[in-house]
């Protein structure tokens, strides 16, 4: 990788053909070979067959550096998701270019999306690669967010809440009354304190928990509902953020660390028979 900000660590566009391949579904034509070792190793040794159901949660701007300075918080996610990965997110590190790279595997100059806009996105996604395979997928979303508009126009289900609660109630609904094989998630509560304060602000951390207990609340269905799969539930954000030198707000874009690295975690569980 030639950003130096990421020296050794596997960018964000891995998420795609990483759950392509634990899940058995050919990638998406313009996405990267590059996978996650760690996630395509353990699925290999631990479940050896493919997962069948994948419960991705993308919360919106939370840095790699938060859970360095809130471990007691992030412990709540390392229960459900124990396997840990530390990624690099995509420059320029604004919500649409990194979700778009994230969900095509492919980098802006590919698929796109260079800044903060919300086209709907034409090239092949993660999403087209799951309809092709005849899998059956959703996306929850709050309303006008980049996820709830630029993967639009294709054969899934969309769900656009009015924000984070009613998202989360919509999935654990979907998990218990719907066959879906792949749910992806998002929030936003945190990104918008952090422009509202900053990063580390009472509200911003306030909603930084709320986005964990929501994922808990959701970890727990996922558990319960589909027992009987191989399985997967991930808590994937997109990016970080920082304090502007302008504003004295939270803000993102630059290329630092602060920005661009994150950490995901990954829950890999087996059916119970």
């Amino acid at each position: 990788m030639d950003n130096p900000v990421c020296i050794g660590l596997n960018q964000i566009t891995t998420i795609t053909p990483t759950i392509c391949k634990i899940m058995g579904v050919k990638k998406p034509k313009k996405s990267t070979n590059e996978t996650i070792d760690e996630l395509v190793n353990y699925c290999k040794n631990e479940i050896k067959s493919n997962i069948s159901k994948c419960l991705l949660y993308a919360p919106d701007a939370i840095a790699y550096y938060l859970t360095v300075k809130y471990p007691e918080q992030f412990e709540v996610v390392e229960q459900h998701a124990p396997l840990g990965v530390k990624l690099c997110s995509i420059f320029p590190p604004k919500t649409p270019v990194c979700f778009a790279s994230m969900f095509s595997g492919a980098l802006p100059e590919i698929h796109g999306i260079k800044l903060y806009e919300k086209p709907i996105l034409k090239c092949d996604t993660i999403f087209d690669a799951f309809i092709r395979a005849n899998k059956k997928v959703a996306i929850v979303a709050v309303e006008n967010s980049s996820i709830d508009l630029i993967f639009k126009e294709r054969k899934m289900d969309y769900f656009t809440e009015k924000y984070d609660k009613e998202v989360t109630n919509r999935t654990i609904e979907l998990l218990g009354t719907a066959d879906y094989d792949l749910i992806v998630v998002y929030h936003q509560e945190y990104d918008d304190m952090v422009h509202a304060t900053t990063p580390i602000s009472e509200k911003a951390i306030q909603a930084m928990n709320n986005h964990i207990n929501s994922f808990e609340q959701m970890a727990i269905a996922f558990n319960k509902y589909w027992k009987d799969f191989n399985r997967i539930i991930t808590f994937s954000p997109d990016h970080g953020s920082h304090i502007s030198m302008e504003t004295g707000k939270g803000t993102h874009g630059n290329n630092n660390p602060e920005d661009m690295i994150i950490k995901h975690n990954f829950g890999i569980y087996k059916e119970i028979k």
